[in-house]
């Protein structure tokens, strides 16, 4: 029974109906004994302020809480410091648009967004909002057992796969190497899966399920709205890739596509087949549909990433923003491979740190799956292996990894290995001519002035600035 003075449920009553303003402590002597220990506190809808922070635990998120209606805080301050560098932000950005230009302009957006920045560094530090505290992570041990029979099964694929393309290959998918490849990687996941995993419960809440259908329907406005005709018009980059699907569709199933500084294979092959399922054939408009479709299968693990790092609000608004955002909507639209970069790196992170957090073998072997198929897809998604590397390095030096550091190391190797099998193919092509594969990439880096610094610098201040006020001169990227 609790000893906090609190309103009795007929004070409650009257103070929704208007007839008392305030609900305040009453005296102990002039409340009546409850006559069972349930009547003592009754359920409140609504949470005092300093408790969402503290007590909010994403992994229950659905879970209500009980709190006396004496202790609830019903009137909360207004954040004015989130408010005011919310505003800052807006305004700062209002002069980088145009018709402003000039280092007048520039110069004075950038004082606005520093105060934007001071104000909202204000109104954490006093509370106004808080950081979503890290979900629980789950220690499962994995006893790491796997049986003969699994590991003569996978050595024999990977003999296979590369022996296939160390042997008949010649920057081509073939019947004689593509199914030991595939049979490879097959038995990778089927002999290192592992069963008996704890299983995360999915709760479907009707109202939250409408909620998303509306998001949903939202972005899919956005996303193919008038796809024939935004843009308009192709140029070179796009009558070269319709080239490449043309020869795939003539019988040359290249690994690598040489033409126009070399590309990866996944966007060729997926506009083919876009092109007839839907009957648009070899046209601008396969390549737009086909990257429109690519941009909307990562939304998705957007929402999933969201809700690992934090919760299902966290993803929902997330993907929301995603789903709307200028630019993923431009680079999914415009028939490039842009959007391939990030359709592989968000399941990629999302199985990482979800296997990082549930200490799960079956997810960081997804994790590798995705790594390796990224690889066939946008060049610079090359990156990836060492943001895995780091994140783990992080990881590692933490408490939270005592104790499971080497089952953490050696899942890491799995994941290593089924993305090397999966990147084989390609590999093989870096191995025979590894001056096509990474030309390139370094073209853009060097550009042969042996001023490779100023270039790399100049390039990160272009993207700092591209998504917020000066996205570059060609056309078809803004």
């Amino acid at each position: 029974m609790s000893n906090l003075n609190e309103p009795s449920v007929l004070d409650y009553l009257k103070y929704k109906l208007g007839m008392i303003k305030n609900l305040e402590l009453l005296d102990e002597e002039s409340q009546p004994e409850p006559e069972n220990e349930f009547s003592a506190e009754i359920e409140s809808p609504f949470k005092r302020t300093s408790d969402l922070s503290r007590d909010f635990n994403p992994a229950e998120e659905d879970e209500s809480e009980n709190l006396p209606l004496a202790n609830l805080q019903l009137f909360t301050p207004l954040p004015w410091r989130s408010l005011l560098a919310l505003f800052l932000a807006l305004l700062a950005q209002w002069n980088f648009e145009p018709p402003h230009q000039g280092p007048s302009a520039a110069t004075g957006g950038l004082l606005v967004y520093l105060a934007a920045f001071a104000m909202l560094t204000l109104a954490y530090l006093n509370g106004e909002w808080r950081l979503p505290p890290y979900r629980k992570f789950e220690e499962q041990f994995d006893s790491l057992r796997i049986s003969l029979i699994k590991i003569v099964a996978i050595l024999l694929g990977v003999f296979l796969a590369f022996a296939a393309f160390f042997t008949f290959t010649d920057n081509r998918f073939t019947l004689f190497n593509t199914f030991p490849w595939l049979l490879a990687i097959f038995l990778f996941v089927w002999g290192l899966w592992r069963t008996g995993e704890k299983k995360e419960k999915i709760k479907i809440n009707p109202k939250w399920g409408i909620l998303l259908l509306a998001v949903s329907a939202i972005i899919l406005f956005f996303r193919f709205y008038q796809t024939g005709t935004v843009p308009p018009e192709p140029f070179s980059d796009h009558a070269e890739k319709i080239l490449d699907v043309y020869d795939i569709s003539q019988g040359e199933t290249r690994i690598f596509f040489p033409r126009n500084t070399g590309r990866e294979a996944i966007q060729m092959y997926w506009t083919l087949l876009v092109a007839k399922v839907f009957g648009t054939g070899l046209s601008f408009f396969s390549l737009k549909l086909g990257t429109a479709l690519l941009g909307l299968l990562t939304l998705p693990y957007i929402y999933l990433l969201g809700k690992e790092v934090a919760n299902k609000r966290v993803g929902l608004i997330a993907v929301f923003l995603m789903g709307i955002s200028y630019w993923h909507n431009v680079i999914s639209r415009v028939g490039l491979r842009f959007p391939l970069y990030p359709l592989f790196v968000a399941p990629t992170l999302f199985y990482l740190l979800r296997g990082i957090r549930r200490q799960s073998r079956n997810d960081f072997i997804l994790a590798g799956l995705f790594l390796g198929l990224g690889s066939h897809g946008y060049s610079p998604f090359r990156i990836m292996p060492f943001v895995i590397v780091a994140a783990i390095a992080i990881y590692l030096i933490h408490k939270q990894s005592r104790g499971v550091r080497q089952q953490i190391i050696i899942h890491l190797i799995f994941l290593a290995l089924i993305s090397v099998i999966v990147f084989l193919p390609l590999g093989r092509y870096a191995l025979e001519n590894p001056n096509g594969f990474s030309y390139r990439a370094f073209s853009r880096l060097d550009n042969g002035t042996g001023e490779g610094w100023k270039i790399f610098a100049s390039n990160l201040w272009d993207g700092i600035k591209m998504f917020n006020w000066d996205n570059g001169g060609i056309w078809v990227h803004s």
